[in-house]
């Protein structure tokens, strides 16, 4: 009974919480929604491993949403096709600038070396960068939690970035989105524009792969 109501709970909430964002854009709903539940539940039952039980059918369909991504790529095959070369150097730059500025504040605020494996992989996709933490000996549970709220926060203020920054093109915007944001800052961008999400899916992927090709050299360099 508690495990069913775990469910209807998140999903209910995720979906007020969505409903609430048309009127207010600033308002990411994966952070309410989060907020909400946890409070909800909280008053209610406070049991979390009974919320977790109840929560494993959503856990389980996150693969085949992540997956479902990339719909409105194939719907824009052509565009990418036209422009490859760009986007590949794009996320390949992209990608870059996460690992270094994430190691140069590290090192500079005097963080140990352990943080610094934990962290540099934040801007890809949660099961990328948590496999990509383990290779280098950082903490996969730490890197987990840096990359979600690395997609939240994307997710809650690329837009006053994009807008400071004079970026307007469609592509642009989803590109950059989905190199530093990952799946998150990509679902965000669904209901705004098919070109944007399909930007942003192709990131994500592209992203992913080239950051474990950047790990090689990482791997040696933090040794």
């Amino acid at each position: 009974m508690w495990e069913i109501l775990a469910t209807l709970l998140t999903v209910g909430g995720y979906a007020i919480t969505k409903k609430i964002s048309t009127r207010f854009p600033a308002l990411q709903p994966m952070v309410v929604a989060s907020l909400l539940v946890w409070l909800i539940w909280w008053l209610i039952s406070s049991d979390w491993e009974t919320y977790d039980r109840g929560s494993y059918v959503i856990t389980f369909l996150l693969g085949p949403a992540t997956v479902a991504l990339a719909i409105p790529l194939a719907r824009q095959y052509k565009r990418v096709l036209s422009m490859w070369k760009a986007i590949v150097v794009g996320v390949a730059s992209g990608s870059l600038v996460a690992i270094g500025i994430v190691w140069i504040v590290i090192w500079i605020m005097g963080g140990d070396d352990l943080l610094i494996r934990s962290m540099i992989s934040k801007s890809v996709t949660t099961p990328i960068s948590v496999e990509l933490t383990s290779t280098i000996g950082g903490i996969p549970a730490l890197a987990a939690v840096f990359t979600a709220v690395t997609g939240i926060v994307g997710g809650m203020f690329y837009r006053i970035v994009m807008r400071v920054s004079g970026v307007t093109d469609e592509w642009a915007i989803g590109l950059a989105v989905g190199t530093s944001s990952h799946a998150v800052g990509t679902a965000s961008l669904i209901n705004e524009s098919q070109s944007k999400a399909a930007a942003s899916s192709l990131a994500m992927i592209l992203s992913g792969i080239i950051t474990s090709l950047y790990f090689i050299p990482v791997q040696y360099l933090l040794q």
